[in-house]
């Protein structure tokens, strides 16, 4: 297997794997949105709200927002409190504001970290308050994954694509550029006396160049031996990280077949 590292384009991360099926590619994006465990919010108590948000509301806003941290933390299913709430497994992150002045915005910035749990990005909105109106709550925070529920995935974008191929007849074409036109991704462009593909990693398959090509010269299809495996973290860990938990819970899934195997084979 090749792997080619494109690295961030945008908000995205980018690899491609050659001469592999495309399932071993997706078992690591399954398991990045799955498995990885990672701190959010598990409870919240408001001790005072008096904006217009309800509180159940406003607990569903801090409870999204992505954190990063939580080292030293276990999962309260190996915790010994038996996943009631305890130091070991548990982090604090507390807010409390009063508007200085009306239509002022609370952003996620100003839950403040009591352990090793903190917020990823500062400034996603909570709450708008009017002067004088004020909110104070705690938020428990824990690790978690994206199996138990949507809050601990830690990506907003997991996507393995195929490697597009895009032939081009150049005894049929007619360099109309009615092509180039059609195609939504703008990756084909006539350059002298030849139709180019500027980008064939864009192409997403949608035949749109085929059906606008009045000669048929142009056909586009896959092959299903590269695939390119596109993260967009949301904030939480790095993409490069996430890949890199995803592989080591993999190995841990592997090792405990073989060792289940062995030691079948030694009762046998």
């Amino acid at each position: 297997m090749d792997v080619e590292v494109l690295g961030n384009v945008g908000t995205r991360f980018r690899i491609i794997a050659r001469g592999v099926d495309p399932s071993f590619i997706n078992a690591i994006r399954r398991t990045v949105m799955a498995e990885v465990t990672v701190p959010a919010v598990d409870k919240v108590f408001i001790a005072e709200n008096s904006g217009v948000l309800y509180d159940e509301i406003l607990a569903h806003r801090v409870g999204l927002v992505p954190l990063k941290g939580g080292e030293g933390l276990v999962l309260p299913s190996e915790c010994d409190c038996g996943g009631k709430g305890c130091p070991r497994c548990e982090a604090i992150l507390t807010l409390e504001v009063e508007a200085p002045e009306d239509a002022y915005t609370v952003y996620s910035g100003r839950l403040k970290p009591e352990g090793s749990v903190f917020v990823a990005n500062n400034d996603i909105p909570l709450a708008v308050l009017n002067k004088g109106q004020k909110i104070a709550l705690e938020a428990h925070t824990r690790l978690g994954s994206g199996r138990e529920h949507a809050k601990w995935q830690p990506v907003s974008g997991a996507v393995v694509k195929y490697e597009p191929i895009i032939t081009v007849d150049a005894k049929k074409c007619s360099l109309s550029a009615k092509c180039v036109q059609a195609c939504p991704k703008k990756i084909l462009a006539v350059e002298g006396s030849d139709l180019k593909v500027t980008s064939v990693w864009d192409c997403t398959l949608c035949k749109e160049c085929v059906e606008a090509c009045p000669n048929g010269a142009i056909s586009v299809s896959y092959n299903p031996a590269n695939a390119m495996l596109m993260l967009e973290s949301e904030g939480s860990m790095s993409p490069q990280d996430l890949i890199f938990a995803a592989c080591d819970v993999l190995k841990d899934k592997f090792e405990s077949i073989r060792i289940a195997l062995e030691n079948t084979k030694e009762a046998s």
